[in-house]
């Protein structure tokens, strides 16, 4: 067992300091590879050393914003897979199931990257709290205090904002021309259509997601009631906004850990992954 260990340590070392050039990253790093290391559950029992490194790195960036644009250091996940020849999604599952165990948090400072960073998303999302609650700067450092702590929990906000739309009279006003509107389910009507777009805290902006996806949200909506084939109005941005109504949700928070977790072969036989069903997954090419 000592020399997976070795092994994953130089491996870890390779990519904190000659490619991040951060000896921080690479100590916090070790520290999570020891914790592992003493684990009752031996987790480091299964699966391929260059796994275990990517997905301990993989873990430390997560929780210290290693993968935004604006942070430093800063790295694609494409580069970074790259870099350790590993799969993206069976690294980003395992480094999820590690900050599970080992109750790795953004907020806890065991765990923080202390050099200076650029436009940390963490500092943005103070701001956003402040903003939208109206509670103190102490206020907030001091959830953030307490959301670190192990006994705390935490539900992992997803990388995703959440656009709700709503259609409006004049929405209803064309469809009564291609349907009847009283042919219409009462709860279909209030069961509106929620789309998942980039984080709009983070990453991008309402506007600039409506603005990029308007067309294609239409389309659905119309199609929600009205035939598929039937000829569809031609609106601008502006019309857009006069038939629907948009709300936002910023923080979309996955219980579920799979968020979008899209099935892949790879992951379902990869025995790094731990035991599962060997069974060869259903075809569904022919549906």
């Amino acid at each position: 067992m000592s020399s997976k260990i070795e092994i994953i340590k130089d491996l870890i070392n390779n990519f904190c300091n000659e490619v991040l050039n951060s000896q921080e990253y690479y100590q916090i790093s070790l520290k999570i590879l020891n914790q592992l290391d003493k684990h009752p559950d031996e987790p480091l029992l299964r699966g391929k050393e260059n796994i275990w490194a990517a997905s301990i790195v993989h873990a430390v960036g997560s929780i210290n914003f290693l993968f935004y644009s604006t942070s430093d250091p800063n790295i694609s996940n494409t580069e970074f897979n790259h870099h350790f020849d590993t799969n993206p999604k069976t690294v980003k599952n395992k480094s999820l199931k590690i900050q599970d165990l080992l109750h790795l948090s953004t907020y806890n400072p065991q765990f923080q990257i202390k050099a200076s960073q650029h436009d940390n998303p963490l500092d943005k999302i103070k701001e956003v709290i402040i903003k939208k609650f109206g509670v103190s700067e102490a206020d907030v450092e001091e959830i953030i205090r307490q959301a670190g702590h192990p006994d705390c929990p935490i539900i992992p906000k997803s990388d995703y904002s959440a656009i709700t739309i709503i259609p409006k009279q004049k929405f209803w006003d064309w469809v009564a021309t291609q349907t009847n509107i009283d042919d219409l389910s009462p709860s279909l009507k209030t069961d509106y259509n929620i789309y998942l777009v980039p984080d709009i805290e983070l990453e991008s902006s309402l506007e600039k997601e409506l603005h990029e996806n308007f067309e294609e949200i239409f389309k659905i909506e119309l199609a929600r009631y009205i035939n598929i084939d039937s000829k569809f109005p031609e609106i601008n941005f502006m019309e857009f906004l006069q038939w629907f109504d948009v709300k936002s949700s910023s923080h979309v928070m996955d219980l579920t850990g799979e968020l979008l977790d899209d099935f892949d072969d790879e992951d379902f036989f990869d025995e790094d992954l731990g035991p599962k069903d060997k069974n060869k997954p259903p075809d569904f090419s022919q549906n």
